[in-house]
């Protein structure tokens, strides 16, 4: 690419500014000239901030084409475009010629660009290979998209790639590492722990300690490489041992219902409050409110008059209120960050230590293996599905764990048959008035008949 714009010189010979940079980020930049370097960070080190500064800085020594990519391209516009302390605060304006926001692309004045890309839509990152690279959020992106898009560009031209990230479990971040730890000559790799850096003071991260996992703080904060800590829950597998079942007499169940209307699912789940196996599940979508309710009336009276425990957030709570009036039993539950974080957190507890049971569907392992979580400046735990996919079966199947108990050791006996509960009913009856009429001297009204 030819140098077609002028160039600020002394503003490019003056970046990145020193001052603004912490040890641990001049040490990568500065002091080591790997081709490949991975940073395993704990969250808020500013493992953004130097990917961005390096992407810059090598912008300038070297004309071409740079890329950020992170695992979607929302998250790219959002974490980076969009967010004023990011890009456009650390790029200095001298430098910059002009932007295509449409492309989320920078154009410096000197010749190279850098470009904003997300690895879930490969489409994307066709279209002039790149010098440098940084793979944001690596942990959390489709391994092929190294392996098969940005490693043959770089091993052609030469070019660089960070790979940066929080660890997931020991999944391809952890390879990447393990690769960068051996003293190869392309690889280098650091590991950051909140502990040691000094970034965050010891109140609040004794206070995140207090409010999370031990497990969730040693990954995120420690940076230690868990197994099976990559998402949020475990053994998911192991627990759809479940089958469909009809309504046994004398059980009890409880349906979780995940309202909605256009977008997402409404999603019915049903478990039997004998063992706390789902029996049921059923996902509707684009019906209108009417259809909605009658399907939600008829599933609960099949089953025994089951409790419904239904997400009332907004659209939710005049559904409760016409649920209710028609004799459904109904617990409304409202569902913000704090109470989701909670819901979430019983259902991940409860399949790791298996005591409930799923259907085997494959719609609920996709969703399963596509929820995640984020934690934000605060230290604060966000629950969701990743952008483009849904997660209303785990919402139901959450609200559903909220209202089971622990499974009881009583032994649960015969269902017995309606003939059988009349004729106890009657003898109980039959009993009570032969007792009476001993007492009084009397053959009673079993006596005269």
């Amino acid at each position: 690419m030819d140098n077609q714009f002028n160039i600020n010189s002394s503003a490019a010979a003056l970046f990145p500014p020193l001052d603004r940079l912490l040890p641990h980020q001049r040490e990568v930049i500065f002091n080591h000239h790997q081709r490949f370097k991975i940073l395993v960070w704990h969250r808020r080190a500013r493992k953004t901030t130097t990917a961005i500064t390096e992407l810059v800085r090598q912008a300038h020594r070297k004309v071409g084409v740079y890329w950020h990519v992170f695992p979607t391209y929302g998250e790219a516009k959002d974490a980076i475009w969009r967010d004023p302390a990011m890009l456009f605060n650390i790029i200095p304006k001298e430098l910059i010629h002009h932007i295509n926001e449409s492309e989320l692309i920078v154009f410096f004045k000197n010749g190279s660009l850098l470009q904003l890309k997300g690895a879930d839509k490969p489409e994307r990152l066709l279209g002039s290979g790149p010098l440098g690279v940084v793979l944001d959020e690596f942990a959390e992106m489709k391994v092929e998209t190294w392996q098969r898009v940005v490693e043959p560009i770089l091993r052609a031209n030469g070019g660089w790639c960070w790979f940066v990230g929080t660890p997931r479990g020991k999944n391809h971040l952890f390879e990447m590492y393990q690769l960068g730890q051996q003293g190869k000559e392309e690889w280098k790799s650091w590991k950051l722990k909140a502990s040691e850096s000094g970034i965050i003071a010891p109140d609040q991260l004794a206070n995140a300690r207090e409010t999370m996992r031990e497990t969730l703080f040693n990954q995120e904060w420690e940076c230690e490489f868990l197994e099976g800590e990559g998402s949020v829950f475990r053994n998911v597998r192991e627990v759809m041992t479940a089958e469909p079942q009809k309504p046994i007499t004398g059980h009890l169940y409880v349906a979780g219902i995940d309202l909605a209307k256009v977008r997402d699912y409404t999603v019915i789940s049903v478990f039997d409050r004998v063992d706390n196996s789902q029996v049921y599940q059923d996902r509707l979508r684009t019906l209108e409110w009417p259809f909605q309710k009658s399907k939600i009336i008829e599933i609960s009276r099949h089953y025994n008059n089951s409790l419904s425990v239904i997400d009332a957030t907004g659209i939710g709570d005049p559904i409760v209120d016409d649920l209710s009036r028609v004799g459904l039993a109904v617990e409304p539950f409202k569902i913000t960050e704090p109470s989701k974080k909670d819901l979430i957190e019983k259902l991940s507890i409860w399949i790791e230590q298996k005591k409930i049971k799923l259907l085997p569907l494959q719609e609920t392992i996709f969703e399963y293996d596509n929820f995640s979580y984020e934690i934000g400046s605060t230290g604060r735990i966000r629950y969701g599905a990743r952008e483009g996919f849904n997660d209303d079966i785990i919402i139901s199947q959450a609200l559903a764990c909220h209202a089971l108990n622990p499974i009881s050791k009583v032994i649960v006996g015969q269902s017995k048959t309606l003939t059988r509960l009349a004729y106890e009913k009657a003898k109980r009856q039959y009993n009570q008035d032969q007792a009476i009429e001993l007492a009084e001297g009397g053959l009673g009204e079993w006596g005269a008949t």
